[in-house]
């Protein structure tokens, strides 16, 4: 019995939930107006409101939220179709981005029809069956429709619809749809940041944060492998991380904007944007064929109140007002490591344009030399060829590249090959091989010694007082082959670091000095100990 009466009461109880929720649903109903008329019911029956397809469109007029557009097809000088917006001449129109608006304006306008409609203020549409947002198009034969958009539904997944032929007819179509259906300032200019041709060439690069330059960059030419190639001029003035840079500006490249943040923005209220001053600004200069400079900018602000957009502006306004833009959070910046875009290496070139390295360390002077020799040889194909030779030299020694002249490297102890040591290293078994180390290979571990010890770890902008300097730890002459002499010097900082200095120049920075004063070249830190290599040159050689 007691399973039954639990039964009965269950039962009792959604029918009282039933009762409630079939009051609600009628209250709901009510409350927004047009969702429970019979004309509403959903069905199959869809109909296009727009008969055209894009080449039939001569013209295209829009209203919403107050601004109205109008843009008509036209021809370029070439005899190319072009869209211009005649109701604003000063907005300098994309051609493709209308008529990319228009194939979807004539191509998503299937709406399922409410017939019979008695009134229809009820679904947001005036006495005389219009509403302040339309679309209308204008065939070239001088034919127009225009569609008047409404309220919502009340799920606000649809919008009311008007089609302006004079019947009682309401079509429900997408919200979203409805919407794009409408012609807004975005969808007439070129809604990409920096919008460049692949065969404009870079000339100048600068970032500003809060209204202080932060980097500026200089291109000093272009090659087609690696791309162009930059000199900072701000904060110092050295050889640039050219790959850095240009990935940052090729991420800029064709960043897409979104919804315009209101129409023109007065230039005393980009504070509320935090565009005066921006976050950050990102300006870039590009040479086209022709010989024509034009300058790419984009000032980035706050945060929209979803977290997802950066305000943002892309020009410099006209008449003290702005067009204010949103670009997504995943495609800008708004934090740059000037570090990042500056070559932390004091000097590193290719060894082949050296003539000659003397290395001033620990109260030794050592010199590593090389003499080119132009020779001729056969090439594969057995044609007599001429080819550049080049012999390297330690402290006047040869630096051969034999491995029957070598040294065995074992925990930071440099002793010759054994017989054993040189029968593993021939039996085609690399698995027990003995560490060694010939002296051409030593030698070139010596030069990339140099190279990944003399490297910035820091900028430090201000030239530290002459006192402040410490004693000499190295100085290492590059003397190019064309003459040139690049000499770098490192004074102690402190324990671990050492001010750098390039041709008696402060370099805008401090190296670290562990990697020179430690004594194992292959610690994960420092690839190549500048002492080890000493040692291993100098037992090579003697």
């Amino acid at each position: 019995m007691k399973k039954y009466l639990t039964t009965i009461i269950a039962l009792a109880v959604l029918a009282v939930v039933a009762s409630v929720a079939v009051v609600i649903l009628t209250l709901n109903s009510r409350k927004d107006g047009p969702g429970s008329d019979p004309g509403e019911t959903p069905g199959t029956e869809y109909v296009r409101l727009f008969n055209y397809n894009l080449d039939s469109v001569a013209k295209a007029e829009s209203s919403y939220d107050g601004s109205t557009y109008v843009v008509e097809r036209s021809k370029d000088e070439e005899g190319n179709t072009v869209w211009i917006c005649t109701s604003d001449p000063s907005i300098e129109t994309y051609s493709s981005s209308i008529s990319s608006l228009i194939s979807t304006i004539v191509s998503s306008s299937s709406a399922t029809p409410i017939r019979d409609v008695e009134n229809l203020k009820e679904y947001g549409f005036t006495e005389d069956r219009k509403s302040s947002m339309f679309i209308r198009l204008t065939t070239l034969e001088g034919l127009s429709d225009t569609i008047y958009i409404g309220n919502f539904d009340f799920t606000r997944n649809s919008r009311y619809v008007y089609l302006d032929d004079g019947s009682d007819t309401v079509y429900k179509l997408n919200a979203r749809s409805a919407e794009r259906m409408l012609i807004r300032k975005q969808d007439l200019i070129q809604m990409k940041a920096f919008t460049y041709l692949s065969t404009d060439v870079p000339e100048h690069f600068t970032v500003y944060s809060k209204g202080e330059k932060l980097l500026e960059l200089s291109c000093t030419g272009v090659d087609e492998e690696t791309g162009a190639a930059w000199t900072v001029k701000h904060p110092i003035e050295r050889d640039s991380e050219n790959s850095a840079v240009n990935d940052i500006i090729s991420t800029l490249k064709d960043i897409p904007l979104f919804e315009i943040s209101g129409e023109l923005v007065a230039e005393e209220e980009l504070v509320n944007y935090g565009l005066a001053p921006a976050d950050i600004e990102y300006y870039l200069y590009m040479k086209d064929t022709d010989g024509n400079v034009r300058r790419y900018s984009i000032k980035v602000g706050f945060k929209s109140e979803d977290g997802n957009y950066y305000y943002c502006t892309v020009d410099d306004g006209i008449d003290g007002f702005y067009d204010v833009y949103t670009v997504d959070v995943r495609y800008i910046s708004k934090s740059i490591d000037p570090l990042a875009y500056v070559d932390t290496f004091l000097y590193v070139k290719d060894s082949d344009l050296l003539g000659k390295v003397l290395i001033e360390y620990g109260g030794e002077t050592q010199t590593m030399e090389y003499e080119y020799e132009t020779v001729k040889t056969t090439n594969p194909k057995g044609e007599e060829v001429e080819e550049l030779k080049v012999t390297r030299f330690f402290n006047g020694r040869e630096a051969v590249d034999d491995d029957n002249y070598c040294i065995v490297i074992n925990d930071n102890r440099f002793t010759p090959p054994t017989e054993e040591d040189l029968a593993k290293n021939r039996d085609n078994d690399v698995s027990n091989d003995t560490n060694t180390a010939n002296p051409y290979e030593a030698f070139n571990h010596l030069l990339f010694s140099l190279y990944s010890n003399l490297i910035l770890s820091d900028i430090s902008l201000e030239e530290p007082a002459a006192d402040a300097l410490g004693e000499r730890v190295i100085a290492v002459t590059y003397t190019e082959r064309d003459g040139s002499v690049y000499k770098i010097e490192l004074f102690e900082r402190d324990n671990t670091t050492a001010y750098a200095y390039i041709n008696g120049h402060y370099a805008g920075g401090y190296c670290r000095t562990t990697g020179l004063r430690g004594n194992d070249y292959r610690n994960g830190d420092y690839p190549a100990s500048l002492k080890a290599l000493n040692i291993v040159m100098a037992m090579i050689a003697a």
